[in-house]
């Protein structure tokens, strides 16, 4: 048996005897490395004259939005350890919950419009700026809460019980803003009502 049936090599990444093409010797100015030297970016081992030179292109474009993700804000959801669970189906659950949110939390635009668009919507260039958006939109909803439980403790008994009422059928604690249709008017209705 001969060394080159048997060789093995040792970090496959860097080793240039493997998987290397055999019979193929690039010869500067050949015709084949001339072809090649046409599709190539940056200089390589077929030339120095790229013939598809890099060119800078800013879409498509990754863009972020930040949600809530198990109590805090957050644009990518780390992956589980296994190590935490004792059910392999709970982990492989609990690992697609989180594939699912990093990709809601991310998205792709082709041109400018749909990113101008995206970002009218809430969505940032960083994942960073993506949390810090979140965090600001959360702090935003607090104050207007805040700011409407300070106004509310002038209404009546009748009007905050409707208010509390409301409040529990929505669900939350913090409400910016209670619905018209959900307060009654009290007294004569009006002779002309609004179209």
């Amino acid at each position: 048996m001969s060394d080159e049936t048997t060789y093995k090599p040792s970090n496959q990444e860097r080793d240039s005897l493997y998987n290397r093409e055999p019979g193929i010797v690039v010869i500067p100015g050949s015709n084949y490395a001339n072809e090649m030297q046409r599709f190539e970016q940056f200089s390589s081992k077929y030339g120095n004259e790229p013939g598809n030179p890099y060119v800078y292109r800013p879409f498509p474009k990754m863009v972020y939005k930040a949600e809530e993700w198990r109590g805090k804000v957050a644009c990518m959801a780390a992956p589980p350890d296994s190590a935490e669970f004792s059910n392999p189906a709970e982990f492989q659950r609990t690992e697609e919950l989180a594939r699912k949110y990093t990709e809601r939390c991310c998205r792709i635009v082709q041109d400018e419009a749909e990113y101008l668009r995206a970002k009218a919507d809430g969505w940032r260039d960083d994942p960073m700026a993506a949390v810090e958006a979140g965090l600001e939109r959360r702090r935003s909803l607090a104050n207007a809460a805040a700011q409407r439980n300070y106004d509310d403790r002038n209404m009546g008994e009748l009007a905050r019980r409707e208010a509390a009422a409301t409040i529990a059928a929505a669900g939350g604690e913090h409400q910016p803003e209670i619905h018209a249709q959900a307060v009654r008017r009290r007294g004569r209705p009006r002779k002309n009502p609004p179209v």
